[in-house]
């Protein structure tokens, strides 16, 4: 089920374990757990394909004063991007203890 997906899809899918979030906050997430800089075209870019996929799903939420009655848009993980999330941390752990066996 799992195409090949890049680290920055990777990370993005990660950031939505267990709660949905909008963009400054992925982008925020990513940064405070990786240390690694997350452009917001870059973010929407990756966002737009994972839900073409169906790997997330989007919401919009209440429009609010405080900003301009925009509203924000929340992402989160569906059930097979849950299934390719394991999928990616599966194929990829035998690798991970490869390497550090080898350190």
């Amino acid at each position: 089920m799992a195409d090949n997906l890049g680290i920055k899809e990777l990370r993005v899918l990660s950031t939505l374990m267990g709660k949905e979030k909008y963009g400054l906050e992925i982008i925020q997430f990513v940064k405070d757990e990786t240390g690694k800089e997350l452009s917001l075209g870059g973010l929407y870019t990756t966002l737009h394909r994972l839900e073409k996929k169906g790997y997330v799903k989007g919401r919009h939420g209440e429009a609010t004063a405080e900003r301009g009655g925009n509203r924000r848009k929340y992402y989160k993980l569906t059930g097979t991007g849950q299934k390719v999330l394991a999928e990616a941390r599966d194929s990829l752990s035998p690798l991970w203890e490869l390497g550090v066996q080898g350190a």
